[in-house]
């Protein structure tokens, strides 16, 4: 595992030194090429390339966090480096302007002149790459974070996916026990999503996908998680709030989805969603937490569907 997080790095670092280099804006269509193409120069197969660019790599949080802080400890070791330079240049750039000032002052030769002046281009020059050394830097920070980032979500819908959500419960767990400090969560599934694939096609579910996603974040809060559990299943962590109101967002979450129709040709078709919604107690941990939700979503898909249970 060792082996091929080391391997993952490089080609990352190479992917952005090279976007650097060609000075490409980061945009996830031009990292997605270069990447492929350094991918491919480093030995890796299409199956594995396919696996890391669609979510199917295997990697948790703290994979990506070790490797986060790699990549960015380089990158600060040379940022370093450069500064510790320039205050180099700076230095020698003061002392030579000390002699030009007295220069006049001293009978030298026209050649030592010159020379002084030709150390002193020099020193321009070295900070001028320098400054364009640290503002790669800068974009190649930015940029691991971006990958970071674009690791925790879903490729399809944007949402977190659940190796983030598992972080964010356990802090909110921390935050209860510690603070009480309320938290509720809701968990949805879109009922009989297999049937709107089966006759309506794979795009068509993937647009229902995406718009129950987009629905999910307008409704919630910025300081709410939303989060793509698996499959037509989501799950919304919401922090500092009681049952009876995450009751209410459940509620304003099946009455947007009950008033999209989608369209397929001729034939008109609606979706609807099965909810189940908990809040956290004193002996909650995580496993517990989402077995109770998971119990309500059941018992609301036992009792017919398209409604909401609070456990």
């Amino acid at each position: 595992m060792s082996e091929k997080k080391d391997k993952l790095i490089s080609i990352i670092k190479e992917s952005l030194y090279r976007m650097a280099k060609k000075e490409l804006v980061f945009t996830p269509f031009n990292y997605y090429k270069v990447f492929t193409e350094v991918a491919l120069e480093y030995g890796m197969n299409q199956s594995s390339l396919h696996g890391f660019l669609y979510g199917d790599v295997n990697l948790n949080i703290k994979d990506v966090e070790d490797m986060r802080k790699k990549v960015i400890d380089i990158a600060t070791n040379i940022k370093d480096i450069t500064i510790d330079v320039e205050h180099s240049l700076e230095k020698t750039e003061n002392e030579h302007r000390s002699i030009l000032k007295n220069i006049s002052l001293l009978d030298l030769d026209k050649d030592i002149v010159n020379e002084i002046e030709k150390v002193k281009y020099i020193n321009m020059s070295l900070r001028s790459e320098l400054e364009s050394a640290r503002k790669v830097l800068d974009k190649q920070k930015k940029a691991i974070e971006t990958i970071k980032e674009m690791s925790l979500r879903d490729h399809l819908t944007g949402l977190y996916l659940r190796k983030y959500m598992e972080g964010k419960l356990n802090e909110c767990l921390y935050n209860y026990s510690r603070y009480n400090k309320e938290c509720s969560i809701i968990m949805a599934d879109l009922d009989d999503f297999k049937e709107v694939n089966d006759m309506y096609g794979h795009s068509s579910g993937d647009i229902v996908l995406k718009d129950f996603a987009l629905l999910l974040q307008t409704i919630t809060r910025k300081s709410d998680i939303c989060i793509r559990y698996g499959g037509d299943e989501f799950i919304v962590i919401l922090p500092e709030t009681k049952l009876e109101d995450a009751k209410n967002v459940a509620q304003k979450i099946q009455n947007a989805l009950n008033g999209i129709k989608y369209k397929k040709g001729a034939v008109e078709f609606k979706c609807s969603v099965s909810i189940g919604a908990t809040s956290m107690n004193k002996d909650d941990n995580l496993e517990s937490m989402l077995d109770r939700v998971d119990k309500a979503l059941y018992k609301t898909k036992k009792e017919g569907k398209s409604g909401i249970t609070i456990l």
